[in-house]
């Protein structure tokens, strides 16, 4: 018991809420975002904002859930569980954002969407300094 890895225990549960976490933020971003949208096309917008959105709903649901079920079906206490959960969940998370950032096609992504955003904050500041 003494080993900090462990058999992580995915539930049925842990799908659903990170499906229906994603589904949620990227609604909210298709809704309120439309220049951004207008300007990369609404099904690469939406693939781009769930693409971004993937490494910390997935690192939180899927990863830290399915290592603190794993602890405590081990028998660890439930502040154990948690503390222990959360280092893998970080490593996770970092990692995969690193690979959403770098490795295309995924970084084409993020990369359009970045630059759609820069593109929509410049048309406004040029709007709101009169120089449109």
């Amino acid at each position: 018991m003494t080993a900090f890895v462990v058999e992580p225990v995915f539930t049925q549960l842990q799908v659903i809420a990170f499906v229906g976490f994603l589904l949620f933020g990227v609604a909210v971003q298709f809704f309120f975002s439309p220049r951004r949208r207008e300007v990369m096309g609404s099904a690469k917008f939406a693939l781009a904002s769930a693409v971004i959105a993937t490494p910390g709903i997935a690192g939180v649901t899927l990863v830290r859930g399915a290592y603190r079920a794993g602890y405590l079906a081990e028998g660890r206490g439930f502040l154990e569980a948690n503390l222990r959960s959360m280092i893998w969940m970080s490593g996770f998370i970092f990692l995969s954002q690193l690979a959403v950032r770098f490795l295309p096609p995924m970084s084409w992504l993020s990369r359009d969407l970045a630059n759609a955003g820069r593109a929509v904050w410049g048309a406004r500041l040029n709007r709101w300094m009169g120089r449109a």
